[in-house]
């Protein structure tokens, strides 16, 4: 007489278990780090639109100016003409894909606004302080008003604010 079992087997369980166990391992550290991924990608692209500016200053013998457009389209804290003001993009410029951005220069700080940054023939540019973050991490740019030359400084958190 043959026996016919209604559950599984204890090495049947196990094995799923590993495999689950296995998986999460796998997949959980990946989706974690996506605000890591997407924060390093928009500083090196604002790093580069700098540096792409004050290069086609000099190269050309005149002045570039780059707009910033520091908001994400579908967030609806910041201003709400993002989306024609973005349409207004020109090469060199640099909008945030949800990064908090914020721009001081002597006594000027603007948080979240278009700013502008204009670079000169002779290397120099308007310069100042950019405060980029996104989630956890935090990236400031100085802008070296002589020079015009981009300097990046990362922490973990704004303790130096």
């Amino acid at each position: 007489m043959v026996k016919h079992s209604n559950g599984f087997t204890l090495m049947e369980l196990m094995i799923v278990m590993a495999i689950i166990a296995i998986a999460s391992a796998v997949i959980i550290p990946r989706i974690g780090s996506s605000d890591g991924k997407l924060y390093r990608a928009q500083l090196r692209t604002l790093t580069a639109a700098l540096n792409y500016n004050r290069r086609s200053a000099v190269v050309l013998n005149r002045p570039f100016e780059m707009t910033l457009f520091p908001f994400a389209e579908n967030n609806s804290n910041h201003e709400s003409t993002n989306k024609e003001s973005t349409n207004k993009m020109k090469k060199g410029d640099w909008a945030s894909q949800g990064a908090d951005v914020q721009w001081q220069s002597g006594t000027q700080k603007l948080r979240n606004k278009v700013f502008k940054i204009k670079y000169f023939p002779q290397g120099g540019a308007t310069g100042g302080t950019i405060r980029l973050q996104h989630g956890i991490y935090i990236a400031r740019l100085f802008i070296d008003g002589i020079t015009g030359k981009v300097t990046v400084k990362e922490t973990s958190n704004d303790s130096d604010s």
